[in-house]
């Protein structure tokens, strides 16, 4: 379970309760009448927030556990600080400000959502705004600290609190290990790296046929068309073991990411693994269990991750490529999920693809009119690339990759701001907003690639 904990920034003396008088750590055992009073209105104005903001967080989180802490001065906001040194982030809630309270919290580095009741903590949001801007910090404020607008930010130190606990199993024979240590120091992400014959011989070879056969006659049952059976049949079989193979060795190492050099693995000259992932990775994305995603690709599984633990979204690695004349993107790849949301089911067809040389990719059909978000990572630099789409049409044919979506966008852009790889991971829907604020708190660069 995720557990993140929530600290209340509550000066007694301040902007809502009394806007001055001696610091409250000098006059507790020893508080005058009058100066008692004036605590006593501003303990009983944060009770009501601490109650409200604590109920609705559960409410809207239920999976997890808060922790709260009050903040009354700055020794307490110190023991604060000691007892959560290891927490993936904190929630700060400033009721009363101005103090220095908010500054040495924001300088921990520490992921930060702040959250800032206007009247008492507005002032904070205000003096310190160019920190807020230096730091991994998303912030508001709002008179309603409690509504979902403000404490939906919240989503955002859950979602990272889920990367981190993540483990991911990456299948290749290419030494990778340091550009893998290298992402996993700036995400979090944990991954294994298994060589390619290892898998094979360990978990693909031990799959049988007869095991696999029901998976397989399940997926051609739900296909839109197989135009090819005789043909298509041995290939969609393999992909069939390979999905057993692959939950067995997940299970086997406790992971719950997986990514496959299947074009490395599956060479012109140098066959390791016979069986394409495509359909696999589909069933995966429908199970919900597990994130995968093609290549080997470290960085489009961390947007994967990302979608499915902010967004709740299904992504998965395309090759987009432009046409200046109709300003449209086409987004191809052997595959792409069927359930890109809850409650969306996209029809697939299971076809060859790359002129005929291939016998079990996926078609995949996305809504027109739909916006896509397409996002591209290079963690090792700590940059990720964002851009929007229209959806217009979707391509069925024998060149390249089975899936090919298309859609409009500002494509020259495109082209001049392009970085990040080839690779870019289309997720169903406008989440550009959300994406910039998750890639702050990550402590990612934003390049919008299709603004000018």
């Amino acid at each position: 379970m995720v557990r993140l904990p929530v600290v209340f920034l509550e000066p007694p003396l301040g902007a809502v309760g009394f806007p001055g008088g001696p610091s409250f750590r000098y006059l507790q055992g020893n508080v005058p009448k009058d100066v008692e009073s004036m605590f006593e209105a501003s303990f009983k104005w944060f009770e009501g927030f601490e109650s409200r903001v604590l109920g609705r967080l559960k409410a809207l989180y239920p999976d997890v556990e808060f922790t709260p802490y009050y903040a009354r001065s700055i020794d307490d906001l110190e023991d604060f600080l000691a007892k959560e040194g290891d927490a993936v982030g904190y929630v700060v809630i400033d009721l009363q400000g101005p103090s220095g309270m908010v500054q040495r919290v924001l300088t921990t580095g520490k992921p930060i959502v702040l959250i800032a009741e206007s009247l008492g903590g507005g002032g904070d949001y205000l003096l310190y705004n160019r920190l807020i801007e230096q730091y991994p910090v998303v912030a508001v404020v709002t008179r309603s600290i409690d509504s979902d607008y403000a404490l939906g930010k919240v989503k955002y130190l859950v979602a990272l609190a889920r990367l981190r606990e993540t483990h991911a199993v990456i299948v290749s024979n290419r030494d990778l290990s340091n550009w893998l240590a290298s992402i996993s120091r700036n995400i979090g992400v944990r991954f294994t790296l298994m060589n390619g014959n290892e898998f094979v011989s360990r978990y693909y070879s031990k799959v049988s046929d007869e095991e696999a056969r029901p998976i397989a006659e399940a997926w051609v049952k739900g296909a839109y068309q197989y135009p090819d059976p005789d043909r298509q049949w041995p290939e969609v079989l393999k992909s069939a073991r390979l999905y057993i193979a692959i939950n067995r060795v997940l299970e086997d190492y406790k992971a719950n990411a997986i990514s496959i050099d299947c074009l490395g693995l599956r060479s012109v000259t140098n066959v390791v693994l016979d069986a394409w992932p495509c359909l696999p990775y589909m069933q995966l994305w429908l199970d919900g269990k597990y994130v995968p995603m093609c290549e080997a690709d470290a960085n489009s599984l961390i947007v994967a991750l990302i979608g499915k633990y902010l967004l709740n979204t299904a992504g998965s690695a395309t090759d987009p490529v432009t046409d200046e004349l109709t300003g449209e993107v086409t987004y191809y790849h052997c595959y792409l999920p069927i359930n890109p949301k809850p409650g969306i089911r996209l029809r697939y067809s299971i076809i060859p693809s790359h002129l005929g040389t291939r016998y079990a990719a996926v078609n995949v059909e996305y809504p027109i009119g739909s916006e896509l978000t397409a996002v591209g990572i290079d963690a090792v630099n700590k940059v990720m690339h964002i851009h929007v789409s229209t959806v217009t049409g979707n391509e069925l044919s024998l060149p390249a990759c089975g899936t090919k979506v298309i859609a409009k966008s500002n494509v020259k852009t495109l082209a001049r701001k392009w970085g990040a790889g080839w690779h870019r991971v289309p997720l169903l829907g406008n989440h550009k907003e959300e994406l910039k604020e998750m890639a702050k708190l990550i402590g990612l660069k934003v390049i919008e690639e299709d603004l000018d």
